[in-house]
């Protein structure tokens, strides 16, 4: 009886899955909006669900954000879905990654969000809020941050090459291991940033206040180096 519980379960998990995804293409915003919030309720009733989830709506919200730039305070089923993915239990990811990869979203709040290892390259998030947000090994690429909120956020061993982050507010936040090779720096706030084993080759700085902290080689996102770019 319990086997035949547990497969009758996962159907019904499956059926509320299928009925959220057909919803995702309706005319209305609402109905769109409340698909995502079953979803968010399928991830906390089947965790095995969750990497479904994660890549579903992150290409949802690459497909509208993508090509024309989102103003994230006039788009509620974006901000429903990038709240679905960024307070999910990371422990059921499985081999799913957030992939945000080329949106264009304005004033996107990210608060305190977990974005760990998340795919943000060539991402524009001009002037957002991302105060506290874990984007732990997160590939940064080329990604646009002018002017975003980054105070106390965990960026170690994540990949910010050639990302723009003038003028963004970096006080407080953890660059450990990360790769800011040829990043632009100018007016951002750097006080109380750490900066342990951080690779600045080229980092744009006219401020002339960088550390010299440079590794003598990039850090290796896929584990954590030491200062010499081993394991500590």
């Amino acid at each position: 009886m319990s086997a035949e519980l547990t497969i009758s379960e996962q159907g019904q998990i499956a059926d509320r899955y299928d009925a959220a995804v057909e919803k995702l293409v309706d005319d209305s915003v609402d109905v769109r909006r409340g698909a995502i919030y079953s979803m968010q309720s399928i991830m906390t009733d089947s965790p095995r669900m969750q990497p479904a989830v994660i890549d579903m709506l992150s290409k949802y919200v690459r497909d509208r954000a993508t090509k024309t730039p989102v103003l994230v305070e006039k788009a509620p089923d974006i901000r429903a879905a990038l709240y679905t993915l960024g307070n999910r239990d990371p422990s059921h990811d499985g081999k799913a990654v957030i992939d945000l990869g080329g949106v264009r979203l304005r004033k996107v709040d990210l608060n305190g969000v977990d974005l760990t290892s998340a795919n943000l390259e060539k991402a524009v998030l001009s002037d957002g809020d991302l105060e506290k947000a874990d984007l732990s090994g997160a590939d940064l690429e080329s990604a646009v941050l002018t002017g975003v909120r980054l105070t106390g956020a965990d960026l170690t061993n994540s990949y910010v090459k050639r990302a723009d982050l003038r003028g963004a507010d970096l006080t407080g936040a953890d660059l450990s291991g990360a790769d800011l090779t040829e990043t632009k720096l100018a007016r951002a706030n750097l006080t109380g940033t750490i900066w342990k084993c951080t690779n600045l080759s080229g980092a744009n700085r006219p401020e002339g206040d960088l550390p010299d902290v440079t590794s003598s080689m990039a850090p290796d996102r896929s584990r954590s180096p030491g200062c010499d770019g081993t394991l500590p």
